[in-house]
Order: structure tokens, then C-alpha cells, then sequence
């Protein structure tokens, strides 16, 4: 089976990665997929305190490498998005795919 979802190998990973996020997202804080928007905030609309934000952290180390997110510089999806997928791209050359 082959997933495209970008317009290249890179942004097909992208999206891959953004879904798996979105489902520990949903998963952690019992919210629909389709309700969670980049804009919501993690601790005003999510509702995340410190439980939230361990269990949080724990699965995005375990689904994304050991990345270990700093939540005090993390306050919206979008925030948090960019923080974990644009992360693991940063050292590779923009001609990589």
C-alpha cells in the first residue's frame, strides 16, 4: 500500500507524522479528530495540566524518537506541530527528497 500525502516524499511524511500526532492529540485528551484545530490551545481549550502533559510527552518520545518537547514554549496545536515534525527535518538539506 502507498499513502501520498504532500507533493512530494517530504511533505508525504509530513502529513503522515501530522496524523500521528493528531491521533496521540485526540488520544490523550479524549477529543474527536475532527474537532482539533491548530489554533486550540493546549492549556485554555485542551484543558492540559500536568498529567496531561506527562502522558503527553511520553508518547510523542515514544512515537517520535526520544523527542522530548519543552511545553513552556508550547502553548497551541500549531505551536506544538511545528515544534515535533519540523524538529526531526531540520538538519536535512532542502534537495533531500
Amino acid at each position: 500500500m502507498c499513502i501520498k500525502a504532500g507533493n512530494n516524499e517530504l511533505g508525504s511524511v509530513k502529513a503522515l507524522m501530522s496524523m500521528s500526532l493528531n491521533a496521540l492529540i485526540a488520544e490523550v485528551f479524549e477529543q474527536d479528530l475532527e474537532k482539533l484545530e491548530k489554533s486550540l490551545s493546549l492549556t485554555h481549550d485542551l484543558g492540559m495540566n500536568e498529567l496531561k502533559q506527562a502522558e503527553l510527552s511520553n508518547l510523542i518520545a515514544e512515537y517520535f524518537d526520544d523527542l522530548n518537547v519543552d511545553f513552556t514554549r508550547i502553548d497551541t496545536l500549531e505551536e506544538l506541530f511545528q515544534t515535533v515534525i519540523e524538529v526531526e527535518f531540520e538538519q536535512l538539506p532542502e534537495n533531500a527528497f
